[in-house]
């Protein structure tokens, strides 16, 4: 289980990557549309801190959990509010790009993990859908 966290990371961090390249190809292909792919960037890259910070939060209570320490805090909430809330006024009050674009991008790290978990959950699942526990005969 514990392999599996580094390799969601890396997978949805090239996929951020990409939508980020895809961004800055849409800023030169269409440069009146500028507002809009800025802002999409920095809700990805926004998006992108979000997903480490929250990789680093999951690792730390999992290794306070197998310790037997009682855990100080959750999974960081109001830190990746804040992340989220500070990539939006840099784009919006700083470089004056559009809100719905950088909101947009702030959904991309969290949509390409649950893309990815779905197709993990239905690669998994090969056994016949009337199989109960998935048990080998």
């Amino acid at each position: 289980m514990m392999d599996d966290l580094p390799a969601l990371l890396r997978k949805v961090s090239r996929i951020t990557f990409f939508f980020l390249s895809l961004g800055c190809v849409g800023w030169i292909v269409w440069p009146a549309y500028k507002t809009v792919f800025g802002g999409f960037m920095i809700g990805a890259i926004g998006s992108l801190a979000i997903a480490w910070h929250l990789a680093w939060k999951l690792v730390r209570i999992g290794n306070v959990a197998i310790s037997g320490v009682k855990p100080r805090s959750g999974f960081g909430f109001l830190s990746r509010a804040a992340l989220a809330l500070l990539a939006a006024f840099v784009s919006v009050r700083m470089l004056e790009f559009n809100l719905p674009a950088t909101v947009a991008g702030l959904i991309a790290a969290p949509l390409a993990t649950l893309l990815l978990g779905l197709m993990s959950r239905r690669r998994r699942s090969g056994g016949h859908s009337t199989d109960e526990r998935g048990e080998k005969h």
